[in-house]
């Protein structure tokens, strides 16, 4: 279905109007005394066992205001646990965006997988469950969770559930996937989303997203012209959700004005707006920007689908993909690794480097490593000033705060046959980091986009529920050893047979790897790396070229599994902590 452009609303589609107020509140009632706390009080009848009790009332509600103080040392034998302990996980919610309307022909693939074993409990009682239904309630058919161990998949889906937006048009509903119990750790989701024909043309695949409060998007579009990001924020919980949008441009912070702040998220709902909308009369023709999205009450899913829009006279569309988001935990790194840079071949004719300086500080970007097949070297800047619409890959590099610059990187990709890695070392203020890539053929005259972000390394496992092998569609792992050892790791895919096929794999040190799963169809990549190795970042690139479609590319990266919690230090009970 195709989908034509609109003005955002900064509220929900099928929501009504927002009204200013706190969130609700709710009580409980008093705890019942116990037995011996009654025997206590019978036997506590003097002013001196009164004013006592007093006393000791004052200090547990003190207590509960954050003023109260232990008035004895507290046992050892009072304390259950003295320090925090990883436990597995108990519970893992994903949501998965679905398709926008990409062309006649698009379809969604969803794809989850939990890599524990049917006997291990990671909830301590409760129910090992799996479900997928629409975010409004309703179930979705065509997915049947597997158990433990196994992938479960919904292939090509045609159309997904939908409802009204404020304009009338239907707009796609999301999923929600539940996992509990034995399900829970390391759960894993992905969709992969596919239009052969139509103005949105091409090949995109995410992880599906856990909702939270903090989402950086870099390099999303905010033209009017050549590119189309959409934003889609879906609120999981029982409790209305706040959130601002903050853009950062190449002349700093997008004065906005009220437009794209307050946005109310209603419960089991979502909302869908284009960017460059937000800007309003501010948008120019092209341009490019990094997209804060922070909740000021409750939680969102967050994710963005951009599209290069078909050029004039063109009816096909020039390629799409998701922009991944980052959370705190990259944004906060002052290196940064962006895995998943592909061999440029003959197919690869843009690779742009997005920068964004998002706190007061200026930035220096002091260093630009690229971890090749061979070795790591330290790209040197540029002497030739760039194109329109690019800054100079000047070394170091200032970025002003609030600045986002854009830098062509297509430079650093020398060696047909090497794929890679970029390292972005920074000092100063704190930056975002993204990568658009633009893979071309040629004799079909057709083009794809596909989109990268930095990643925290692996240290024990990574998923990608869904990969494919065979025809004309390649599946490839680009997996980085960044230190002076390597990386050991085990590869084990997961194909339409659910048994798991084991490949020891060795990365050299300072170096990326090309590394082809042995699996063909349909599969899960379960990456495990072994104790002992250096740092890895990867990525999975999938690749596809039917006849009379033309090219088609999408790249996600590796991200840890959330296997364990930590889980705080706990006190038995409050007469551990308070004197009679």
């Amino acid at each position: 279905m195709s989908r034509p452009n609109r003005a955002a609303k900064p509220r929900g589609d099928e929501q009504t109007p927002r009204t200013p107020g706190a969130p609700g509140t709710t009580g409980t009632g008093a705890a019942r005394p116990s037995p011996r706390a009654r025997a206590l009080a019978k036997r506590r009848s003097s002013p001196v066992s009164t004013f006592g009790a007093l006393g000791v009332v004052s200090a547990v509600l003190l207590a509960g205001l954050g003023y109260g103080y232990s008035t004895r040392d507290q046992s050892a034998s009072a304390i259950v646990h003295t320090s925090s302990r990883n436990l597995p996980v108990g519970s893992a919610t994903a949501v998965c965006q679905a398709e926008l309307g990409a062309g006649s022909d698009s379809t969604t693939t969803v794809t989850a997988f939990s890599p524990g074993s049917a006997a291990s409990s990671a909830s301590g009682g409760a129910a090992d469950t799996a479900t997928v239904q629409y975010l409004d309630g309703k179930p979705f058919d065509p997915l049947k969770m597997a158990p433990v161990g196994s992938r479960s998949t919904a292939q090509q889906v045609p159309q997904f559930a939908s409802v009204p937006d404020n304009g009338g048009l239907p707009r796609p509903v999301p999923l929600v996937l539940q996992a509990n119990g034995a399900y829970a750790p390391g759960f894993s989701a992905a969709e992969l989303l596919r239009s052969d024909s139509g103005q949105k043309h091409g090949l995109a695949g995410s992880a599906c997203t856990t909702p939270g409060t903090d989402f950086w998007f870099a390099g999303v579009s905010v033209g009017t012209v050549d590119r189309d990001s959409y934003l889609q924020l879906a609120n999981t919980d029982t409790a209305p959700a706040s959130v601002n949008l903050t853009f950062y441009g190449p002349d700093g912070p997008i004065d906005t004005g009220t437009i794209g702040h307050d946005i109310t998220v209603l419960p089991k709902t979502s909302i869908q707006d284009l960017l460059s909308t937000m800007l309003s009369t501010n948008a120019p023709k092209t341009g490019v920007a990094s997209v804060h999205v922070v909740t000021t009450q409750g939680r969102v899913a967050a994710q963005v689908l951009d599209f290069d829009r078909p050029p004039t006279g063109t009816k096909d569309g020039r390629g799409f993909d998701f922009i991944p988001g980052q959370g705190p935990a990259e944004a906060q790194q002052t290196t940064q690794t962006i895995a998943g840079i592909p061999a440029p071949g003959q197919t690869l004719s843009k690779f742009d480097l997005v920068l964004t300086a998002t706190g007061d500080k200026p930035v220096s970007i002091d260093h630009m490593y690229w971890y090749g097949k061979s070795s790591r070297i330290e790209l040197s800047g540029q002497t030739a000033d760039p194109a329109p619409g690019y800054t100079k890959r000047d070394s170091p590099l200032s970025l002003a705060p609030g600045h986002t610059v854009v830098l062509d990187m297509k430079d650093a990709a020398k060696d047909p046959d090497e794929s890679a890695a970029l390292q972005v070392v920074g000092g100063g203020g704190s930056f975002v980091a993204g990568v658009r890539l633009v893979l071309a053929d040629q004799k079909s005259n057709t083009q794809d986009t596909a989109y990268l972000a930095p990643t925290l390394p692996i240290t024990g496992q990574a998923v990608v529920p869904d990969s494919n092998t065979g025809g004309a569609a390649k599946s490839t792992l680009l997996l980085t050893a960044a230190g002076d050892k390597g990386a050991t790791l085990q590869v084990t895919t997961i194909g339409a047979d659910n048994k798991p096929v084991v490949d020891p794999v060795t990365v050299p040190a300072n170096t990326t790897l090309a590394y082809t799963p042995k699996a063909t169809g349909w599969f899960t990549t379960v990456v495990q790396v072994q104790p002992g190795s250096d740092p890895l970042y990867g990525a999975r690139v999938l690749t596809d070229q039917p006849q009379k479609v033309g090219i088609q590319a999408t790249v996600q990266g590796l991200e840890e599994s959330r296997v364990l919690v930590a889980v705080p230090p706990v006190a038995r009970d409050l007469s551990g902590a308070v004197a009679r």
